[in-house]
């Protein structure tokens, strides 16, 4: 039996006969982490999700992922200063989409970045490094919703399937 038919064996041990693939991992917020993180999401369903939900997906995530990185690095105390936090990230396939849970015990997102927002003013002399991240999220996924507690930032969102036949 292998381990995903392990997963979806009911309580009587019969396989059930619908799979609901799941990806599950926890991680420290390193780039490194998160690019071999986003390679076992990709190899985990590439063989049962479409390349263009994969990639909407990889985007969302590596924007999610390295924000972490890059901006909730643990410095409330001098026991803490420079810890980088621990990314828990769980992914399940549904019917219509890919179901994603992203928890983290960095610091607190700031309240505007949830808030709706479009693209930023762009000058074109002098085009901004910066601040597409939270527009590509948005934009990309549905059901998008953060909450914080306690020490832990959650964000859930789901990435729909293109087509009407189940991602492939």
């Amino acid at each position: 039996m292998t381990s995903t038919e392990r997963q979806n064996a009911g309580l009587n041990g019969q396989i059930s006969t619908r799979t609901q693939p799941m990806f599950h991992r926890v991680l420290h917020a390193q780039p490194t982490r998160v690019r071999e993180t986003l390679t076992a999401i990709r190899t985990r369903f590439r063989s049962e999700v479409s390349d263009d939900t994969l990639g909407r997906l990889e985007l969302v995530l590596a924007e999610v992922m390295n924000n972490v990185t890059e901006h909730a690095s643990l410095a409330d105390s001098a026991a803490d200063a420079g810890q980088q936090p621990s990314i828990h990230i769980s992914i399940v396939r549904h019917d219509t989409g890919l179901a994603c849970a992203i928890s983290d015990d960095g610091v607190s997102l700031p309240e505007e970045c949830l808030l709706p927002r479009g693209l930023p003013v762009m000058d074109l002399t002098d085009l901004p490094e910066g601040g597409f991240g939270w527009y590509l999220i948005q934009d990309l996924t549905q059901a998008l919703c953060y909450y914080r507690e306690e020490q832990r930032n959650f964000l859930a969102f789901s990435i729909p399937f293109t087509d009407q036949t189940g991602g492939r």
